[in-house]
């Protein structure tokens, strides 16, 4: 299981570094050749727009792994140990369930689109890579939020690290 982890993390971090890198390059040229040459590639609007929606969905796998997803924490601070567990395990079960829709819905699409077999206007790409991203990306979520989930099981009765707990007032305590 550890080396699948590894080979998914690397993966990931390949995929979206080099469709950031490359769409970084791409939208470049396209600005110096538009403004310096007067020229401009026909392509490399469409390109970007693609690779960015790939790392958009990666990103958000590796997001879930580090666990960089924006959270509502306001609750949770004050809570036990034991409470942030159970928070932390319905939020993963929540959004176990919207990336199975993702995937599903994603799924219908993609065979949609592959039945009619629409081609990118500029590149003539089959229509269906772009939107398989989001089948790929929610699946990769999906795994990433199963591994939260297991590890919130497996340490349910372990404290999180760099737990905060907030200062006691001394004064309440008195009463």
């Amino acid at each position: 299981m550890k080396k699948i982890n590894h080979l998914l993390n690397y993966l990931e971090e390949y995929v979206a570094g080099i469709s950031l890198v490359f769409t970084s390059l791409l939208v470049f040229v396209q600005v110096v050749l538009r403004y310096m040459f007067n020229y401009s590639l026909s392509w490399s609007e469409e390109i970007s727009r693609y690779l960015i929606i790939w790392f958009v969905f990666i990103g958000s796998s590796i997001a879930v792994r580090e666990k960089a997803h924006a959270t509502m924490d306001a609750l949770t601070t004050y809570l036990p140990p034991k409470g942030k567990r159970i928070f932390s395990i319905i939020a993963n079960l929540i959004s176990i369930s919207f990336c199975v829709i993702l995937i599903t819905s994603g799924s219908t699409i993609v065979s949609s689109v592959m039945e009619f077999g629409n081609v990118t206007p500029s590149i003539g790409l089959p229509m269906f890579i772009p939107y398989l991203a989001l089948p790929v990306g929610a699946s990769l979520m999906l795994i990433r939020f199963l591994q939260l989930l297991i590890d919130d099981i497996k340490n349910f009765n372990t404290p999180y690290k760099n737990e905060f707990h907030p200062p006691i007032n001394e004064e309440v305590t008195k009463l």
